[in-house]
């Protein structure tokens, strides 16, 4: 199987390193070779986190080449626009639209960006996954819906989550199991659309 690679973005507080975790240990359950590599950054203090999964038959480095990226998993809207440059064609990035906007922008007194405008004619998918999150009853549960989102392209099942999810975290499965089948909800609604 060809490599897959994806890097997962965020700030601090939001589950980046924790999902990413996540889909790691599906794609181990499921045989295949994974590396993984995160950057924390000022994650403590609502700063930029990523982290990169790679899983295939073989997988020699953490990190892919720099446009080389299948799938970005954006938990803030301005990650995804951050993280844009390692695209290729047909690279899909799924975005929470929550805008969290950082402290140098403030200080400088510039504007959050128009993402969308930015990424325009790329294949993106815009959710509100911090919206329906609050609907399930617990913000937290936004990267079991983002991981959702991701699996509505690919092979992994609600089974192969809920395990690795289970002996990851142990506690909330409801909440997050109801997260994640929203996350392929809403994709599939998307493409629809």
């Amino acid at each position: 199987m060809k490599t897959v690679n994806i890097l997962i973005a965020g700030v601090g507080g939001q589950g980046v390193v924790a999902a990413s975790d996540i889909i790691s240990d599906m794609a181990l359950a499921k045989g295949f070779d994974v590396k993984k590599s995160e950057i924390h950054g000022m994650s403590q203090r609502g700063g930029a986190v990523s982290s990169f999964v790679r899983y295939g038959d073989h997988v020699a480095s953490p990190l892919p080449f720099k446009c080389d990226v299948d799938f970005i998993i954006s938990f803030e809207e301005m990650e995804a626009l951050r993280w844009s440059d390692h695209t290729k064609e047909g690279t899909k990035i799924i975005v929470n639209t929550l805008k969290i906007k950082p402290t140098s922008l403030a200080m400088s007194g510039q504007g959050y960006p128009d993402v969308k405008n930015q990424l325009k004619g790329w294949d993106v998918f815009y959710l509100d996954g911090t919206g329906e999150s609050k609907k399930i009853g617990n913000v937290k549960v936004l990267n079991s819906l983002m991981i959702g989102a991701f699996c509505a392209f690919s092979g992994f099942t609600d089974n192969d989550f809920q395990d690795a999810f289970t002996r990851r975290v142990k506690k909330h499965t409801e909440e997050n199991m109801a997260a994640f089948n929203k996350g392929k909800e809403m994709v599939k609604n998307y493409i629809l659309s």
